[in-house]
């Protein structure tokens, strides 16, 4: 087989790698629980259905949030050795070791172990995802609130069109065998920042109402089931967040921007995308 295995590939992420490897020029191949037409049938909690792997020699690797990540992750990360894959680009998160209160932050720290003990895979740390904003939609378009307290310390969100270009860079060229690689948007966001960001684009109020993480939870669970593992979760997130910020230092900044080989995609750009796709929905 030829092209890169993309483990997770249905998702925001996995979406985004295809879509820019196949701008390269180079194929790729999906491989998740119900992967669509092409695509492989795999369970990367089930290490023994990555023998699914065999005959591609790159993958990318995306491990379910839950109490069981580490132990599923680090299991995946051996079971792909064995079946021939050389390099596995896995994606993570900035300040891993700094926020490891998170519950899902201290999980992928072995599964990042594991994986650069080759010397020859990569590990990509993304900030916060710009994408986070999609969630939380109907009450920026239908309230004018932007209720997601992230707080005033700052995070420097990445749009998912930067994961995509990210990872794919990592799984084609060899520049950062064997490190982990930061990768940040191109500005420090705030909840009031991020919130004037959608007023100016959408040319009217939109409020940030603050930092309370209670009443955010409670209204996400109305619309989005959760376990009590993933609120509590949830709710370490946004107070570490709140308490320490996702901070990109300008050192990381320029390696963010070597990854990419372009200049990230500011949140205000994610935002005028986001309405796009909203518009062409709806149409």
């Amino acid at each position: 087989m030829t092209g890169s295995l993309l483990i997770g590939g249905t998702g925001t992420v996995g979406s985004a790698t295809a879509a820019a490897l196949e701008a390269m020029g180079i194929s790729a191949t999906v491989a998740a629980r119900r992967p669509g037409p092409g695509g492989i049938a795999l369970d990367v909690s089930q290490p023994d259905s990555l023998a699914a792997a065999e005959g591609f020699s790159t993958a990318l690797l995306l491990t379910p949030i839950g109490p069981d990540e580490s132990e599923i992750g680090v299991a995946a990360v051996r079971a792909l050795r064995r079946a021939g894959v050389t390099k596995i680009v896995y994606l993570a998160i900035m300040n891993l070791e700094a926020m490891r209160a998170i519950p899902h932050f201290e999980a992928k720290i072995p599964i990042k172990a594991e994986v650069l003990s080759d010397g020859r895979s990569v590990v990509v740390e993304a900030n916060f995802f710009q994408s986070n904003d999609r969630m939380i939609l109907p009450a920026i378009l239908g309230a004018g609130v932007y209720p997601l307290p992230v707080g005033e310390t700052g995070v420097w969100s990445v749009a998912p069109a930067d994961l995509g270009l990210a990872c794919a860079n990592a799984l084609v060229r060899d520049d950062w065998a064997g490190q982990a690689v930061p990768l940040c948007g191109p500005e420090r966001l705030t909840g009031p920042m991020l919130a004037a960001n959608w007023a100016a684009l959408l040319g009217r109020p939109v409020v940030y109402p603050g930092d309370a993480v209670d009443p955010f939870l409670a209204g996400l669970a109305s619309a989005f089931p959760m376990s009590d593992w993933l609120r509590q979760d949830m709710q370490a997130m946004l107070e570490v967040t709140q308490a320490l910020g996702c901070l990109a230092t300008p050192e990381q900044q320029a390696q963010s921007a070597a990854l990419l080989g372009r200049p990230a995609v500011p949140h205000s750009d994610y935002i005028a995308t986001l309405l796009s796709q909203s518009s062409e929905r709806a149409a």
